[in-house]
């Protein structure tokens, strides 16, 4: 008669008596079990392991903590750049205007700004470093907030 061997599929024919199985209860034996001092020694390692971590997780995260602290008190102490507002009325009075007309050495014939067409005979401001032209109450509105040509955005302050 055929003989089926435990978790295996093959046939295996018996040719003598099968050898004793070890008992459970037998002490000093290495079977397929872990003894109870390699037990105790795996968790000991497995738990220094974790506190490892542990401790690396927690130093990172104060690293971290540490470096967003510094960098927000950074910012909030650090003076803030002086903003360049527009020009001043005396300086705007100093940009020269031109009279629009066949004349007027002017190549658009609207304002880039508020997309008006020029009228003959029409006050124009020529920016002096670009001259680019616009209506003069569209370029004055424009220059008292900013120091800047609105197309090229070329800087009307002294260098």
């Amino acid at each position: 008669m055929m003989k089926f061997h435990h978790r295996r599929l093959l046939k295996v024919e018996p040719s003598g008596p099968s050898p004793p199985l070890p008992s459970p209860n037998t002490a000093g034996s290495k079977g397929s079990y872990l003894s109870d001092s390699d037990f105790d020694t795996d968790m000991v390692v497995i738990l220094a392991v974790l506190l490892c971590a542990l401790v690396v997780v927690l130093g990172l995260n104060l690293l971290v903590r540490r470096t967003l602290r510094r960098r927000s008190e950074e910012q909030v102490e650090a003076p803030l750049a002086p903003t360049v507002t527009g020009l001043k009325k005396q300086v705007l009075r100093q940009l020269p205007m031109v009279v629009y007309g066949p004349r007027a050495n002017i190549s658009e014939t609207e304002c880039p700004i508020c997309l008006g067409e020029y009228v003959e005979g029409e006050k124009i401001r020529v920016l002096p470093k670009c001259n680019h032209g616009f209506h003069v109450r569209c370029i004055d509105t424009w220059l008292v907030s900013h120091s800047s040509c609105p197309i090229c955005r070329h800087s009307l302050l002294e260098p």
